[in-house]
């Protein structure tokens, strides 16, 4: 990716977190579906997936993207995307095996999982589909994807240097 189409990228990311923070100060919680709707409950979503560059907005977000899942005003799913973020991002083992990396050959592979034996069951109770179909889904839109060997559990790319699916 050109240098200039990464930065607008990420002048892009941090715009719409500060416009994230604005509407979390004016409403007080996160920005449910009932407050905002099904879409922009999820736009809130995808941006604190990415405001990987203020870590205690991203984990603020979480506590109260966490507590809108247990009012009805957003879903499992979303929760799962934004806590295994945050996990990647404290260079920790992602639970839900949402969060992708890609490799310097330009394949995507995931981030380390915990408790693969165990990735399926969590998955299901967060309303995501099996990894197996995430992964194909992830190959058609994206290219190939690595498989969930011992390989998938080594060091990614360091932050600065890769970009996240």
């Amino acid at each position: 990716m050109a240098a200039d189409a990464l930065t607008a990228i990420q002048k892009m990311q941090q715009d719409n977190a500060v416009a994230l923070h604005r509407i979390v100060e004016s409403l007080r919680q996160w920005p449910g579906h009932r407050t905002v709707g099904q879409d922009a409950c999820q736009a809130a979503v995808s941006i604190a997936v990415h405001s990987d560059h203020d870590p205690a907005f991203q984990q603020r977000l979480l506590r109260l993207l966490r507590a809108a899942v247990t009012a009805g005003e957003a879903t499992r799913a979303q929760l799962a995307h934004l806590h295994d973020r945050c996990l990647v991002n404290a260079r920790q083992p992602q639970l839900y095996g949402t969060q992708h990396w890609y490799r310097t050959d330009g394949q995507l592979q995931p981030h380390p999982i915990a408790d693969l034996a165990q990735l399926d069951t969590r998955r299901a109770r967060a309303d995501l589909p099996p990894y197996a179909e995430q992964a194909r889904h992830l190959r058609e839109r994206h290219g190939p994807l690595g498989s969930l060997s011992a390989s998938a559990t080594a060091e990614p790319i360091p932050l600065p240097e890769r970009c996240a699916a």
